[in-house]
């Protein structure tokens, strides 16, 4: 039996003061990061709650890598100013922090519902039950799950992604390109899900470089915000596979971004899961839904290889770990730690060819 549910209610190319003015709420918890406030994209916020006479209070002690340390501070603020709901307005790592304190309170008895507003289109945060936490004490990202960190709405206002720059435009989308695959292909994938993840990877081959290369382009922010959420629901009902398990090892290890090591990591991932013949299989439709060279399976899983490895060179994103910044000896010093850590990352579970630990230092090796 295949059964698919949506748990986000989802505002897209829609003004964020349009959808506010829907929601019943006298006191709102606003989570943003610095960065937001610099640029002013949080004042907009604000203005908006001030126009409404709504009490909020503004948390942005967000890290670009949140740590239970950082969570732990937004709970006291939490927990002394009592919210109805949480307002995000940011990246991945600012929603992940939102969603975290909203779990943790639910964990309390108290109900705190989350309204993510991404500023970056790439990590599918606001429709999932992810979130990715950093043990600054062991240098390593941790996946967690849970049904409750959903959000409840998603607002994809193209108004917040039109100051990104490149490099941020090139991380996010390789990010929502790499989730999509990895849902296509995971072990949990159904009809509905490649449906989705489908949608989401030719939807991301058409707009990412336009956005890329001229972020005035509002169509292409728009269409981008629809495929990363999209990417978002496929692979939170799909899952993901060992790409993200060994991204989370380098962005958490070196400090890396964790789009841009996805990015990295990609090609050499399919190239891995390619000697399995169903995983191959699903590369090659994948291929012919874009129309790469894909006569054969074979053909197709290579040409899907090539294809993201020019789209990377186009964004900008290094074609190896080396090439990050990343001190070689201490690199391969820590491959039977990563190797081990990442085999039991959330995200190998689902990965369809299976994987030993063997392949995974293997793997390691390959992309530096």
């Amino acid at each position: 039996m295949e059964i698919f549910q949506a748990d986000t209610e989802i505002f897209a190319g829609i003004d964020t003061e349009k959808v506010l003015d829907q929601i019943s709420c006298k006191k709102y918890f606003f989570m943003t990061d610095p960065m937001m406030e610099k640029i002013g994209m949080s004042k907009k916020i604000e203005d908006i709650l001030k126009r409404k006479g709504i009490v909020y209070e503004v948390f942005s002690e967000i890290e670009v890598n949140p740590s239970l340390d950082s969570i732990k501070k937004a709970l006291e603020k939490v927990v002394e100013f009592s919210p109805e709901k949480i307002i995000a307005l940011g990246g991945g790592s600012t929603l992940d922090s939102a969603k975290a304190v909203s779990y943790f309170m639910g964990r309390s008895g108290i109900e705190l519902p989350v309204i993510a507003i991404p500023t970056t289109c790439g990590t599918g945060s606001e429709v999932t039950s992810y979130a990715v936490i950093t043990d600054t004490k062991n240098m390593v990202k941790i996946p967690i799950k849970d049904n409750k960190m959903i959000p409840k709405i998603a607002i994809l206002d193209p108004e917040f992604t039109k100051t990104l720059p490149k490099s941020v435009v090139a991380d996010g989308g390789i990010d929502a390109l790499t989730h999509a695959i990895e849902a296509y292909t995971s072990k949990g994938a159904n009809l509905y899900t490649q449906i989705y993840a489908l949608y989401a990877i030719k939807t991301i081959f058409k707009n990412l470089l336009k956005m890329f290369e001229n972020i005035a382009d509002r169509d292409s922010r728009v269409e981008m915000g629809k495929a990363s959420c999209i990417a978002g629901f496929s692979f939170e009902k799909a899952g993901l596979g060992i790409n993200h398990s060994i991204a989370h090892n380098i962005g958490g290890k070196f400090h890396k971004a964790h789009g841009r090591a996805n990015g990295v990591v990609l090609p050499y991932v399919i190239r891995f899961n390619s000697t399995d013949l169903e995983t191959a299989r699903r590369y090659y439709e994948i291929a012919k839904e874009l129309e790469l060279p894909a006569n054969t399976i074979e053909e197709g899983a290579k040409s899907l290889a090539i294809a993201i490895e020019v789209l990377n060179e186009k964004l900008g994103i290094q074609s190896c770990v080396r090439d990050l910044g990343v001190e070689e000896s201490l690199y391969r010093s820590l491959i039977p730690e990563m190797a081990e850590v990442a085999m039991n990352d959330i995200c190998t579970s689902g990965n369809l060819k299976r994987v030993t630990l063997e392949d995974m230092k293997k793997i390691f090796e390959m992309i530096y």
